[in-house]
């Protein structure tokens, strides 16, 4: 049992340690720090991702009571040698705190990097950006869900739709991704690409 409970303590803290690293010494990320603090101790994030969900609670037939909460991630890329740092907040104070794949140097979508197969559902833009730098365009729609809870509430969430697509060239296929408030739901092969023009805006 000592041991166990030695093991779950190094464990919390290597945790805490590695969340606030990104900040410096002394300037460690807590769960329930304000947006504000965390702007203060690392900066404004490369990516910012939120969404509002809508809690509608009816405790009688009379009265229905609406709780907004705004829900954000936000990601800082740390170079390659270092993981990304990941945290999430809600109403602008830090609810979860986890690590995201090995950070980049900003260069160009790389097609072999950017595969099937490093690509998958669940991903965030952060991870997709790291991994295939930006696309050659985007398009953004919105949507709205709702689903009944256990206890008869009602969550109500606004959902950000975008679709990047991908361009490597006239030899190869486009790849289309989908997220939905900042997550790859869905991944496909569209058309042939095609050959850039060069920038005739400078002559």
């Amino acid at each position: 049992m000592k041991i166990t409970f030695l093991l779950i303590v190094f464990t919390l803290l290597s945790a805490v340690a590695v969340a606030g690293d990104y900040c410096g010494e002394g300037k460690t990320i807590y769960i329930g720090d304000t947006s504000s603090e965390l702007i203060m101790k690392c900066g404004e994030p490369d990516w910012k991702q939120s969404h509002t969900e809508e809690i509608i609670e009816t405790p009688d037939r009379d009265n229905k009571r609406h709780v907004r909460i705004t829900v954000e991630e936000w990601t800082y890329n740390l170079g390659p040698d270092r993981f990304m740092r990941v945290f999430k907040l809600q109403n602008g104070r830090v609810v979860d705190i986890w690590l995201g794949d090995y950070g980049f140097a900003k260069e160009e979508a790389n097609e072999l990097q950017c595969s099937s197969l490093s690509i998958s559902v669940g991903d965030s833009i952060a991870d997709v950006v790291a991994k295939c730098g930006e696309p050659a365009w985007k398009d953004k729609r919105k949507e709205t869900s709702r689903e009944r809870l256990d206890d008869g509430t009602v969550r109500k969430v606004y959902i950000t739709v975008e679709e990047w697509t991908y361009n490597f060239g006239p030899d190869k296929f486009m790849r289309i991704l989908t997220f939905r408030n900042g997550k790859v739901t869905n991944i496909q092969f569209g058309g042939r690409g095609y050959e850039e023009k060069p920038n005739q805006q400078e002559q």
